[in-house]
């Protein structure tokens, strides 16, 4: 059984160095254009490269690379919003799933779970692994029953098969309801337009609850990837 729900598409917009008019120049003299800078440091593993990726449709097309030297490596870019981006590695299949934001922020990667990192000065990050914790939580509950389910199923007794399954879906209705209250409730963060972006990926899609909280959603989270995705989906345009 998944804990949460899986992370799905990511686009990162870098800046190239282009020609600008004087107006430009001097508009960047009073403006400090915020960028991130990710640094990154692993234990008990031991790649070489590591490469930032984007996925689209379920597919990661790496975008960068950085060395690593001494269990350390460093990234750096600007994105135009907070997004998911997926970390892969040399001569590995793994891969770690992180947002970036126009931050400062250090990542640190243990070889022994790569999918649970730990992220510091990274509010979005830290929000999210909130979420995350509460999610699981809620999923422990089925852990409880599958055994009961599993010893159900070999004894063949439907009855028992159908109680288990009847709580099991309530379960699952109890984290949809908390993910929905979730969004609702923090409207103007970029972890919900993400989160919404997800429940397109379950397989009894609700329209009209995603509709009302796409529209719920502050102007600046709507104009984010995830969020026009949604709107695109739904025909909210």
């Amino acid at each position: 059984m998944k804990w949460f729900l899986s992370f799905s598409i990511i686009f990162l917009l870098l800046f190239s160095c282009n020609k600008k008019t004087a107006i430009q120049k001097e508009a960047l003299k009073t403006k400090t254009v915020a960028n991130f800078e990710i640094n990154g440091t692993f234990e008990n593993f031991y790649p070489k490269k590591v490469y930032l990726n984007k996925i689209i449709e379920n597919r990661l097309y790496p975008i960068d690379s950085a060395i690593v030297l001494k269990n350390k490596f460093n990234f750096k870019g600007i994105v135009t919003y907070p997004e998911r981006f997926a970390f892969t590695y040399e001569s590995s299949a793994l891969s770690t799933i992180l947002i970036i934001e126009n931050k400062s922020f250090q990542i640190q990667l243990n070889g022994r779970d790569l999918q649970e990192p730990i992220i510091i000065n990274s509010p979005l990050n830290t929000e999210l692994e909130v979420y995350k914790t509460n999610s699981k939580n809620i999923f422990k509950k089925i852990d409880f029953l599958f055994p009961q389910f599993q010893k159900a199923r070999l004894e063949n007794d439907a009855d028992k098969l159908f109680e288990i399954e009847k709580k099991m879906k309530a379960i699952e209705n109890e984290f949809t309801k908390f993910t929905f209250n979730y969004i609702q409730q923090n409207n103007t963060s970029f972890i919900s337009a993400m989160l919404l972006r997800d429940q397109l990926k379950v397989s009894k899609i609700d329209s009209l609850k995603i509709s009302k909280l796409y529209k719920n959603l502050s102007s600046e989270v709507k104009n984010s990837p995830d969020a026009l995705i949604v709107a695109d989906y739904l025909k909210l345009h």
